[in-house]
């Protein structure tokens, strides 16, 4: 009878926990090595601000944790662009709002003298929501072939 019913994905639930570790682990990597050599407080302190970002992405990319059950086929490809593209529109949108509700412009698109610019930033979301994605593509793909 097992074998009849073929691969089974994971519950949405645990599909929705994955896509949280997933968060939390993508994260603490990117923290880690954006202050490499940095002390613990730096880690912390990236970790936080990332997740303070980050955060709202992920509750945009939940739908499409309910939507697909597995990471097959084209799907795949799906959730993959979707979570590279996710973080810096989020991005970009946060910074419409900012020079919307009167940011100089300046300050908020090139950081006002900071090293970093929005762009940067940007850059720094696609790879977490890349990395985020990954994992949990990662993941599913993995509980769905050991739940035969």
């Amino acid at each position: 009878m097992r074998g009849t019913l073929g691969k089974m994905p994971p519950s949405t639930l645990v599909r929705v926990l994955i896509w949280l570790g997933s968060l939390l682990l993508a994260v603490c990597l990117f923290s880690i090595l954006i202050c490499h050599g940095a002390s613990l407080w730096g880690v912390v302190l990236v970790c936080k601000i990332t997740t303070i970002f980050a955060l709202p992405a992920w509750f945009l990319y939940l739908p499409l944790v309910f939507l697909f059950k597995d990471a097959n086929e084209g799907r795949g490809w799906i959730l993959l662009t979707t979570g590279f593209l996710i973080g810096p529109a989020s991005m970009a949108v946060w910074g419409l709002t900012l020079q919307l509700r009167g940011e100089d412009a300046h300050v908020v698109w090139q950081g006002g003298g900071d090293p970093t610019s929005f762009i940067g930033f940007m850059v720094y979301a696609a790879f977490v929501g890349f990395l985020t994605t990954g994992l949990y593509m990662t993941s599913v793909k993995f509980l769905s072939r050991r739940r035969l």
